[in-house]
């Protein structure tokens, strides 16, 4: 039987623009229509999870309004406990608008919203979310108060705590050391370690420097140049899988949630890498957030047919 993942992070509507170019300041392009889905990299990831075969819980917040009652709704269908998602009466519910160009390349500007105001009381009474769990997951889209209260519950639990730090903000050793494993972009650990990425062997470093942080296993998922797994014992260099990118936007958190699930598994960590760059490459051929996520079905296919990767 798999075993219990619980996921603690935002939840944002996207609102995309798909526009021919990123534009200058100042200047104004048009934009082809807009397309509104659920996203944040809370419900992303726990999405991903849950339709990766994972046990999931979820804990979040919207606000009071159209958007978080929907929100809500669409959680539920798709077998996320309600009594996780909490209720913000005065602020709206998170929004992210993004920009798409045809590359499938992103730009975001993210506004918080009820994401903003998660607390560390209300993580106390929801406690018995933690209760059993084995892995636990978040992010950085919440006040970082509660992203350290919700790993230190889990570490109590003797849970395995994996740790998404976007967007990216300088961390306390007090929070690395919360950490089992820490999934950085290549762009976020170089905020992270303050070393700059200009080859292979700057990987390597900024791997071994967040180590020393306190991590105790890095993963730097490193967008069509694959992955960079290290700890004390073990250094992992894997190729990505070559698709047409159409929107790279929840690739990441088809990464974080398939990582979750084939932790939670106790598969060796090899194939728990694969599974989760199969997941993370597949999320990029198809537009929007959780409209992109893949089925366990549709993973385990596609690394079937690309075996030789």
């Amino acid at each position: 039987m798999k075993t219990k993942i619980l996921l603690l992070g935002s939840s944002n509507v996207d609102l995309i623009l798909k526009v021919p170019r990123f534009h200058n300041p100042g200047e104004t392009i048009m934009a082809e229509d807009l397309v509104t889905v659920f996203g944040g990299k809370g419900a992303n990831q726990a999405i991903a999870a849950k339709r990766l075969g994972g046990k999931v819980g979820f804990i979040t917040k919207l606000g009071d309004d159209h958007y978080g009652q929907t929100y809500r709704w669409f959680l539920t269908k798709n077998g996320l406990d309600p009594k996780g998602v909490l209720k913000d009466k005065e602020r709206p519910t998170g929004i992210a608008l993004i920009e798409l160009n045809p590359n499938g390349e992103n730009r975001i500007i993210v506004s918080a919203g009820a994401n903003g105001s998660i607390s560390e009381n209300e993580l106390r009474k929801l406690g018995p979310s933690w209760k059993g769990i084995h892995v636990f997951v978040t992010q950085l889209e919440i006040p970082l108060q509660a992203v350290h209260m919700g790993l230190r519950m889990a570490k109590d639990q003797g849970a395995l705590t994996l740790l998404n730090p976007s967007p990216p903000v300088q961390l306390s050793p007090d929070i690395f050391s919360c950490v089992d494993f820490l999934v950085p972009n290549e762009w976020e650990a170089q905020l992270l370690t303050g070393l700059r990425m200009r080859g292979k062997e700057d990987i390597r470093k900024m791997g071994e420097r967040l180590l020393d942080m306190g991590a105790k296993n890095v993963v730097i998922t490193l967008g069509p140049q694959g992955l960079f797994f290290n700890n004390e014992n073990e250094e992992v260099w894997m190729d990505a899988f070559r698709v047409k990118a159409v929107d790279t936007t929840a690739a990441g958190d088809a990464f974080m949630g398939a990582l979750a699930c084939g932790l939670s598994e106790k598969r060796p960590i090899r194939e728990v890498l694969r599974f989760a760059n199969g997941a993370g490459a597949l999320a990029t051929t198809k537009l929007g957030a959780q409209p992109s996520l893949p089925s366990r079905k549709e993973v385990e296919m596609f690394i079937s047919k690309n075996a030789s990767i």
